[in-house]
């Protein structure tokens, strides 16, 4: 592999990231077609994942670039860090673009090679989705999000099957690139074909299922509660104060809401100590208010019993607790560190305690009638993990704290990965 054969894969890696939010630059996915040719001209296994790799390495690098602005809110404590998050993160990822061009190179000669390029490039993906407690944020499929109609399939087979359709359409053109193009016109012009035919029929499906559903209300009212606290004030002890008394001010503007929502770690310190819950219950100006808040919450015992939580609680204006509900899949190294006892690393959220692992559930507001599945953060990007499956949900719930990131592609790109579960489950979020 020469220079400019590594210089093309990586700025074609890094183009193809760029389908993702806020950039949405669609051209990028035809970047895998390079991929796929090169892997399919390739001498040696060795020289088709050496390209995979440096493609892999760009993907990630432009869209997941963003993980490393966490690092540099403490960037006193974890400047050594953002080269591992920057960096160390996409040579890491890489590996599984790798595994895509091992496998696919043994399949180069195949009549049905673009069918098997496709198949384990969507497999590779639901890999990354769970081992290691996964990670799947940068799934090719999210790349049609900006394009409502064409995203209502993820109803039928979700995420992993438009990823399908996505890499299909994006590696079709693959032969084009090729010395023997000539010799497989026929081939590459019914895979054209089948591409507009599989888009027509996803975006006929996508339009009558928005018809068939159209936005309707109920008479709940909500009110979500942005207070635009900066990252560093969060966990200051001399800005707490400052900061519930603009979480309750902004709560208690005009109107009425049913639900007042307050984000993730909205209360830094347990809801239960008193003057915090008189603060809380000041919000309330009827009983017909519920106050869902994020906060951190603990089992009230002492020393080495002692458990944190990260949670979602429900308040009522008597100070009844309606539910709590604890994150049941935790950030590695955000909120607790792997391998403790090896590692002697120190976690990126405030505090030197890990956070525990709760369990997943959905709770129910009797006064509304109302089933919700809560969600904090991140959870929301696990397609497999928010199946509402036989349970009754009416609403996710969703709290997160994405100031972190910054003005960066991250926020974004939750957004449009957490609008996925609502359309997969054919719920409101």
């Amino acid at each position: 592999m020469t220079l400019s054969n590594k210089l093309i894969s990586l700025v074609a890696g890094t183009i193809c990231g760029l389908c993702f939010a806020p950039v949405f630059f669609l051209p990028g996915i035809f970047c895998i077609s390079l991929l796929m040719a090169q892997i399919k001209i390739s001498k040696t296994r060795f020289e088709a994942i050496k390209f995979a790799y440096i493609f892999g390495f760009g993907f990630y690098l432009s869209s997941l670039y963003w993980i490393s602005f966490a690092l540099s809110v403490y960037i006193d404590q974890f400047w050594w860090a953002i080269p591992f998050a920057l960096f160390g993160l996409p040579a890491f990822m890489a590996i599984f673009t790798s595994l895509i061009a091992l496998i696919s190179w043994q399949l180069r000669d195949s009549k049905i090679y673009h069918f098997f390029f496709c198949c384990i490039w969507v497999f590779i993906e639901w890999i990354i989705s769970w081992i290691f407690t996964g990670l799947p944020w940068a799934l090719i499929g999210y790349a049609f999000s900006n394009w409502l109609i064409l995203i209502q399939g993820a109803s039928i087979f979700g995420i992993f099957g438009l990823s399908f359709v996505v890499v299909y359409i994006a590696s079709s053109p693959y032969n084009f690139l090729l010395a023997k193009a000539n010799t497989e016109k026929k081939d590459f012009y019914t895979r054209i074909i089948t591409c507009v035919i599989v888009l027509i029929f996803i975006a006929i499906y996508g339009y009558l299922r928005l018809e068939a559903n159209p936005t309707e209300y109920t008479n709940i009212s909500a009110r979500l509660v942005q207070p635009s606290i900066p990252q560093t004030a969060k966990w200051e002890a001399k800005e707490f104060w400052q900061n519930l008394d603009t979480h309750v001010e902004l709560s208690k503007k005009e109107g009425n809401p049913n639900l007042i929502i307050w984000s993730e770690a909205a209360l830094t310190v347990p809801y239960h100590i008193k003057p915090v819950m008189q603060a809380i219950l000041s919000v309330f100006s009827n009983d017909e208010q519920i106050l869902l808040t994020g906060g951190v919450s603990d089992n009230n015992k002492v020393d080495d019993d002692l458990e944190l939580y990260s949670s979602l609680i429900g308040i009522d204006r008597y100070s009844t607790k309606i539910f709590e509900y604890h994150k049941a899949h935790l950030v590695p190294f955000g909120e607790y560190i792997p391998f403790k006892n090896i590692l002697p690393l120190k976690k990126i959220t405030h505090g030197l305690m890990d956070y525990t692992q709760g369990t997943r559930k959905s709770v129910i507001i009797q006064k509304f009638d109302l089933a919700i599945w809560p969600l904090i953060c991140y959870e929301a990007i696990f397609p497999h993990e928010v199946r509402v499956s036989n349970q009754v949900v009416d609403v996710f719930v969703n709290v997160t704290n994405d100031t972190w990131y910054g003005n960066s592609s991250g926020p974004y790109q939750h957004l449009e990965i957490s609008r996925m579960r609502a359309i997969e489950n054919g719920l409101p979020m």
